[in-house]
């Protein structure tokens, strides 16, 4: 599997074909994990988004964005059109399964990524967040890697697309290329 500086790949299949683990192993690889290998430019910035999210319960929603003095975090949360400014200083264990998959897709749009790999970015997200989310997406000029189920992602997403039918050879040992 090979994908170059801007270049876009949806990966999709049926439950167990081991779609989240190759994700899964593509991100431990490229923060430079045990196994096969991720080549590409040095310094490549990598953001990923697990399918399952996990925050701290007692953090604020605003300190758990964690970018910046509290002003500025607030002012960039707030830019991101996720929350509303009540919001901020809730607890993150107050939050719902969908509120917690917005902060933490708050969190890695609100930094600069050369890479992106999503893991069910729409899950629990509302048609119009969702919607929101395809339209940024659509805008971002990095590398994108998406796992999705979501038929209206995968129908409208620009990119390759790549079905696992099943996902029996270890990459342990393998090679991922990320053109330069």
């Amino acid at each position: 599997m090979s994908v170059g500086p801007g270049e876009r790949a949806g990966i999709v299949g049926d439950n167990g074909s081991g779609k989240s683990t190759l994700l899964q192993t593509i991100a431990e690889h490229a923060r430079g994990g045990e196994g096969g290998s991720v080549e590409g430019r040095a310094g490549v910035r990598v953001g990923f988004l697990p399918q399952e999210v996990t925050f701290d319960p007692g953090q604020t929603v605003l300190d758990a964005y964690g970018l910046g003095y509290a002003d500025e975090r607030r002012a960039a949360l707030l830019g991101t059109g996720l929350f509303r400014p009540h919001t901020l200083d809730q607890k993150v264990g107050a939050l719902s399964v969908g509120q917690q998959r917005r902060l933490a897709l708050a969190r890695l749009l609100g930094r600069e990524h050369d890479l992106l790999l999503l893991d069910e970015p729409t899950n629990h997200l509302s048609p119009v967040l969702a919607e929101e989310l395809e339209q940024a997406l659509d805008a971002y000029d990095g590398t994108l890697v998406v796992v999705s189920h979501d038929r209206a992602l995968t129908r409208r997403f620009r990119g390759d697309q790549i079905e696992l039918l099943t996902l029996s050879p270890s990459l342990r040992g393998g090679d991922l290329r990320l053109a330069p």
